[in-house]
């Protein structure tokens, strides 16, 4: 019998006193390289369609659910659902899934996948 894969859903950690501090996130920890390395491409493009993109990736295909609610109720955790997100918000969630995704089963001092930067590294890097 082989290795069998499956889904690891973790709860983004957001560290106490920081903005998003007691917002429930939960995400997919273990996504295909394809995914990884499109999202990671497509945010440090500086092309607004290609990061558009990637926020609407990471909805459908990261993001599992949150406690997010705006006037109007919940707001759906999905792609669009990103979408409606104020920049600060969507970037805040994404950055803390790369950090706590890739540093998760890292050594210490190692970059995120042993070649490339952590997405808000590229992010910086890439505008």
């Amino acid at each position: 019998m082989g290795y069998k894969l499956g889904p690891s859903v973790e709860l983004l950690d957001f560290v106490s006193g920081t903005p998003l501090h007691g917002l429930k996130v939960e995400v997919n920890g273990d996504v295909s390289l394809s995914t990884f390395f499109d999202l990671q491409i497509w945010l440090s493009s500086g092309d607004a369609a290609q990061m558009r993109a990637a926020f609407v990736l990471f909805g459908n295909d990261i993001l599992v659910s949150w406690d997010l609610e705006d006037d109007e109720g919940q707001v759906e955790a999905d792609g669009e659902g990103m979408l409606s997100l104020p920049m600060s918000l969507a970037m805040g969630i994404l950055e803390a899934w790369s950090d706590q995704m890739g540093s998760a089963k890292k050594a210490p001092g190692a970059s995120q996948n042993g070649i490339s930067q952590s997405v808000g590294e590229l992010i910086e890097t890439g505008t």
